[in-house]
């Protein structure tokens, strides 16, 4: 495993900035060694100053609660301690890491040193695609438990959590992405640099077998396109059909005579070649009325049907809602594709020659970095697929 101590700290406080006077009201440190966490601190702190409406509000956190707590001065060695030989750890490393400092600069004593990482910066590199980088947002996708979210307790033991996912996802990256991202993490703000250097020398050290999913193209990482497998079986159901199927899988399904009849004058359009015009009302049922005809027609000539949206919002609904239940009840497997245009589109080209300009300034890095992490993942290219910094824009195709 990886040759660090691990120190993730997280801190309640009475505000946003120790330059105003603002205060630690609850800390909590969880150690990562070898891998693993193996013990956490936690304590209250008197900051000596009532504790703000809005704070109370978010965290729970009252005076009654601090009032018989030792203040930041009585516990400094104790944080002292554990940070001896350690990396700090934080979800926004900045915010922490300023209070913390303010506070052992009041008691008296010397600023930590040493190195920090930022879960913030770790999670756009480890997981580009994430809808959300803050931490309930992470903990939720990952399905890791945070009882108690703005706990200074809670937080850091879920953010170590966090980190070890980050750690081993990071870990499964073929050498040839790690050894580029270990040369761009030397321009980021948190000292990751540490960390892919050191899981690039553990991956140095064994026979590397490329996952059968990948290839090498141009000296990137790229998943290959899994195509699922359809049935070329003959279609033995028709429209009225739908019905049955709705009724497993949809609650409380009512029938909905206008989607039928719009079903039925669909589908004898496409039967006949014939062009259809048709208004319907909200709540009738518009997209399954004209997706189960597709489909039905699709399945049965072995043709192509586009579908094509006046809006990304309906693509969207189309793609994550409807074509999905569709998934769900259709006897027969289908594929569905999205089409989009170019400019949406990766260009394999221009990000390869990208990497080989000595460029820091740092959303372009990060951008990069988060590029490489997703051409391991994608199977598309579509670079709306990304949460990605400002950046971002200048690797597509034009």
């Amino acid at each position: 495993m990886y040759p660090f101590k691990l120190v993730v700290i997280d801190l309640e406080t009475t505000g946003n900035s120790p330059k105003k006077g603002e205060k630690i009201i609850q800390l909590s440190a969880v150690i990562i060694e070898g891998g693993k966490i193996i013990d956490q601190y936690t304590s209250f702190v008197s900051p000596g100053k009532p504790i703000p409406a809005f704070i109370e509000e978010l965290t729970g956190i009252n005076d009654d609660m601090v009032k018989d707590a030792p203040s930041f001065h009585e516990i400094a060695p104790k944080i002292l301690e554990l940070l001896d030989h350690g990396i700090f750890v934080a979800h926004n490393v900045q915010f922490d890491l300023s209070f913390l400092q303010a506070e052992l600069e009041e008691a008296g004593y010397n600023p930590f040193k040493g190195p920090a990482f930022d879960t913030v910066e770790l999670a756009k590199v480890a997981l580009p695609s994430a809808d959300s980088f803050k931490l309930t947002e992470l903990s939720n996708s990952l399905n890791l438990s945070h009882v108690r979210p703005h706990q200074a307790d809670s937080d850091a033991y879920v953010t170590a959590e966090i980190l070890l996912y980050f750690i081993e996802e990071l870990s499964k990256l073929p050498l040839v992405t790690l050894e580029k991202l270990h040369k761009l993490s030397n321009h980021l703000k948190s000292d990751l640099d540490l960390l892919f250097d050191s899981i690039v020398t553990n991956k140095q050290k064994h026979v590397e077998d490329l996952s059968e999913d990948l290839e090498v193209y141009r000296g990137l990482a790229l998943r290959k396109k899994n195509l699922p497998v359809t049935s070329d079986a003959e279609v033995d159901f028709d429209l009225s059909d739908i019905e049955g199927h709705l009724a497993q899988h949809v609650p409380f399904y009512e029938k909905r005579e206008q989607q039928m009849v719009m079903m039925k004058e669909i589908g004898h359009a496409f039967d006949e070649s014939q062009h259809v015009v048709i208004e319907a009302g909200t709540g009738v049922g518009k997209s399954l009325g004209y997706l189960w005809p597709a489909v039905l027609f699709a399945k049965r000539t072995h043709e192509k049907v586009v579908i094509s949206t006046y809006t990304i919002q309906l693509q969207e609904q189309l793609l994550h809602k409807e074509i999905k239940l569709l998934e769900k009840i259709s006897p027969t497997p289908f594929r569905t594709v999205l089409l989009k245009g170019k400019n949406h589109y990766i260009n394999l080209f221009k990000f390869e020659q990208s990497l080989r300009e000595d460029e820091s300034q740092y959303d372009v890095v990060l951008t990069k970095m988060q590029i490489l992490v997703w051409l391991t993942r994608t199977e598309t290219g579509d670079m709306d697929e990304l949460n990605l910094t400002s950046g971002g824009s200048c690797f597509g195709i034009d």
